[in-house]
């Protein structure tokens, strides 16, 4: 991601407007050609926040959120989103959140699949709850800013 990244960067250090740079990511977006998810989640980031995330980069302890000037946000694919989703509603449940959670009678699947109807956003981004989708490189992806 860091060659993609500096690429942006340098174009617009040498003077490509900032208004310019998220239709070039669109277009890079729509032509496929990328192969690495990484720089896809990237570019899917400044696609949705503009040229405030140009300066993405990623995080060491995870490989799915870029901390940039702008925030912290979590960038999944729809896999990702649906295991990272899964494992948030499980700890609710394991760490006490939900009373009677640990009852004989209490049914997870069933608590789980009502907690799914407030969104993803609501479990996974800890900032404002937001969830955004941005369809590129053939693929969506999901956004959750985290702080």
């Amino acid at each position: 991601m860091s060659d993609l990244r500096d690429a942006l960067r340098t174009l617009v250090d040498n003077g490509l407007p900032k208004d310019q740079v998220v239709p070039v990511v669109q277009a890079l977006m729509s032509e496929n050609a990328l192969e690495d998810d990484d720089d896809c989640k990237y570019l899917a980031l400044v696609a949705e926040f503009g040229t405030d995330a140009l300066d993405a980069c990623e995080c060491n302890y995870d490989d799915c959120l870029l901390e940039s000037g702008c925030g912290d946000f979590l960038v999944l694919t729809e896999d990702e989103r649906e295991s990272r989703w899964d494992d948030c509603l499980e700890s609710y449940l394991d760490d006490g959140c939900v009373e009677g959670a640990d009852s004989f009678y209490f049914d997870r699947e069933k608590w789980k699949s009502d907690a799914r109807m407030d969104g993803a956003g609501h479990a996974l981004s800890g900032y404002d709850g937001n969830e955004y989708e941005v369809n590129g490189c053939g693929e969506w992806f999901y956004i959750y800013r985290t702080n």
